[in-house]
């Protein structure tokens, strides 16, 4: 399934606008692409405004509000150019090398920006030192807005289109379980079976796959490198498994826990009380609630468990943040707080709160409590949850009880 054009132009007209009416003459918007996976915060931005995919490299686009002019995308090489000139509805797509994107920007603003006009940027959070000092020294006259939040906005509530092509990146989630259910006995070490499960995603058309698949006696972190990866799965090995697939732009991400043969009673301990915290959490997501109150629902179960071991001997992730076009989707993800902020009190996105603190259909979460206990199991499960006008949907269909296999 293809966005059709029709909703990109629509897109960078309505950012423009936006822009225009905060007095901005000129917004650049850089993007990594999508080989930095989950790491990258700023992939969704491009991917929003053109649907343009860097890879390995990034881009920069750069719009202009207060006048009838098309957009100006630099790329890295002839390659790249030739391809965004088969998808774009612009013309002027230059191929230059990132160590240059600076000074081509600076070129493009001074021909059509004053000293005192207002230039916004977006993603500034992943640009390199090199590219903004460039923009700083050489255009010293011009006044910088953050402006982030111009596209962030947009995409708290998802679309129909959006929707569904999250869908598809939950289906491909479940078709990786199911090759890791059949594979897991085959005597392949960990990281074969890594391999077999991006392969899977590969095939379903993913422009990123990958996965952290901890299997051991009792695990005790989150696995990803092949040195760590190179035990073959025995009997009675604890497993937790966690997948990160990007399709057509579009997060997918679930989490399951399992044991090879018989269970030990310590793993379901562990389990039901992630179980129990991802329950509570489910039953808190329909339209009004608070979004902060579906941190607060999984917390109170972890309290309740809590005193069974020291405190210093339990760690745990952040119970859930938001899916989009980034794997951490801007604005909602901040009303989950770190590990390291439960006991404090938590700080919420106050510029956010009174527009999308509370939960509307088209919002989507990822919901992953988890928790490790050294020496004792770890446990940990994640669904997609779509908000919908009656409560939610979970988008992946693979079963979340735990997994005997």
């Amino acid at each position: 399934m293809k966005i059709p054009r029709s909703v990109f132009v629509q897109r960078v007209s309505q950012v423009e606008e936006i822009a225009g009416k905060m007095g901005i003459k000129a917004v650049i918007v850089y993007a990594t692409g999508s080989s930095l996976g989950f790491a990258s915060r700023t992939h969704g931005y491009m991917r929003y405004l053109c649907n343009w995919d860097a890879r390995n490299q990034a881009a920069v686009m750069v719009l202009f509000p207060d006048r009838e002019k098309d957009p100006v995308l630099l790329v890295n090489g002839r390659a790249a150019k030739l391809f965004a000139g088969e998808i774009m509805w612009f013309s002027d797509i230059r191929s230059i090398a990132p160590d240059g994107y600076g000074k081509e920007i600076v070129q493009i603003l001074q021909a059509n920006v004053k000293d005192g006009d207002r230039i916004g940027y977006i993603g500034k959070a992943e640009t390199p030192v090199n590219l903004y000092d460039t923009l700083r020294e050489r255009l010293g006259g011009v006044k910088w807005v953050d402006a982030d939040d111009i596209i962030n906005e947009r995409r708290v509530v998802k679309d129909e289109v959006s929707i569904d092509l999250h869908r598809r990146s939950a289906s491909v989630c479940d078709a990786m379980f199911e090759t890791f259910s059949r594979e897991v006995r085959s005597g392949k070490k960990v990281y074969q079976l890594q391999a077999d499960l991006e392969h899977t995603a590969k095939m379903e058309g993913c422009e990123h796959a990958s996965t952290f698949m901890s299997i051991d006696t009792v695990v005790n972190r989150a696995r990803y490198a092949k040195e760590e990866c190179d035990r073959i799965p025995q009997e009675g090995d604890h497993v937790l498994l966690s997948l990160f697939v990007l399709k057509d732009g579009h997060w997918g991400h679930a989490i399951r826990t399992g044991s090879i043969g018989q269970v030990n009673p310590k793993l379901q301990e562990t389990y039901q009380i992630v179980f129990e915290m991802q329950e509570a959490i489910k039953e808190a997501i329909f339209p009004g609630n608070e979004v902060v109150e579906l941190w607060k629902a999984g917390e109170r179960i972890l309290n309740k468990y809590y005193p069974k071991a020291r405190q210093k001997d339990w760690y745990w992730l952040k119970t859930g943040h938001s899916l989009g076009l980034d794997y951490s989707d801007p604005i909602l993800s901040d009303f989950f707080p770190n590990p390291f902020k439960s006991k404090q009190e938590v700080h919420l996105p106050v510029k956010h709160e009174k527009a999308f603190g509370r939960i509307m259909p088209g919002m989507l979460f990822e919901i992953h409590p988890s928790l490790f206990i050294p020496d004792h199991a770890t446990a940990a499960i994640g669904n997609m949850f779509l908000a919908t006008e009656s409560g939610y949907e979970i988008l992946d269909r693979y079963p979340r009880e735990l997994m005997v296999l």
